[in-house]
């Protein structure tokens, strides 16, 4: 197994342009990498409840420590590698990132067979939990002397699996047979970071949303439409539900003026998009960072900036922000 270091670049552009000012918080679009270096490793673990090999990226501090774990969960058809710009960028700030190859991911090879089609999204749920059960096994894998902290763990996800972050912090499904309410959250996971998620879809229970009672940051955009793949397109706005209808506590929401679904192609697919977005990535991991060191390590300065930044005039109104 290889183990190399990673760089926020795409193509020799590096993503972390300071292309606004800085300020003593530190979480402005546009700072450095935090102080860690970021190595990665792959690996896989068995799922034996399906008796399937889950191959996952593993992004780490190289330096000793114990770190506060992200699973992250990539979008439909998606390899993890593509959300580096982001993924990476939290690890350089303290965190150790597990991002699984879904069923659906091309770094697979093998094409899905039909049943695997069918279980799709259980398949997608079950990955998340598996991967805080093998903690451990990670870590020796790897060998990294980064130690993970299973008592600080948040879900991540970028579409499909900004649905699956959804699920795990505790949206309700609807059981297919009875069409009663069906929980598939992981109570380990205390905080959850959804970039362009979904709205209501005939999967979700009544009330769906009503369930997403923990710490959650929601991001997406203003040319960030939904097409769950029935003809229906929804507006931006659609993909900001899990802000817009969750209970208030805790609740983050960032959307970007023109920021489309793939941040310009710096995420999940670089053929998608329009014209690269270094600042919209910025923005987005920047107030993604604050989140996390908030609610995941119990950062004062963390917590202040999320509850009272201008972060619209700190982006030149690049960014709308709201809170409750």
């Amino acid at each position: 197994m290889s183990v190399r270091a990673t760089t926020l670049t795409r193509g020799g552009l590096v993503l972390a342009l300071a292309v606004l000012c800085g300020c003593a918080s530190g979480y402005l679009p546009g700072e450095r990498p935090g102080p860690h270096k970021a190595l990665v490793a792959e690996t896989s673990i068995r799922d034996r409840g399906e008796e399937r090999d889950i191959a996952v990226r593993v992004a780490y501090p190289a330096e000793p420590g114990t770190y506060p774990v992200v699973v992250f969960s990539h979008g439909a058809f998606c390899y993890p590698q593509q959300y580096a710009a982001v993924t990476d960028y939290w690890v350089t700030h303290g965190y150790i990132v597990l991002s699984p190859n879904h069923l659906d991911s091309p770094n697979n090879r093998a094409r899905m067979s039909a049943d695997q089609v069918a279980r799709l999204l259980e398949s997608r749920i079950r990955d998340l939990s598996v991967m805080v059960d093998a903690l451990p096994a990670i870590a020796a894998a790897t060998g990294m002397s980064a130690r993970p902290d299973a008592t600080r763990l948040a879900i991540a996800g970028h579409s499909f699996g900004g649905m699956l972050a959804q699920i795990k912090a505790g949206l309700w499904l609807k059981d297919p047979q009875s069409g009663a309410r069906l929980s598939q959250a992981d109570p380990r996971f205390r905080a959850a970071v959804v970039m362009s998620g979904v709205g209501p879809m005939p999967q979700m229970a009544d009330g769906a949303f009503s369930g997403l009672t923990g710490p959650l940051l929601a991001s997406g955009g203003t040319l960030d439409e939904g097409n769950v793949g029935s003809g229906q397109i929804f507006p931006w706005e659609w993909r900001m539900s899990p802000y817009t209808l969750a209970p208030p506590g805790d609740k983050y929401e960032v959307v970007l003026e023109k920021g489309d679904h793939y941040l310009g192609g710096l995420i999940c697919r670089a053929d998608r998009g329009g014209d690269d977005d270094p600042q919209g990535v910025a923005i987005v991991r920047a107030v993604q960072t604050a989140f996390l060191d908030a609610y995941l390590k119990d950062d004062a300065a963390a917590r202040r900036f999320l509850d009272s930044a201008d972060i619209p005039a700190l982006t030149g109104g690049r960014a709308r922000f709201a809170r409750k």
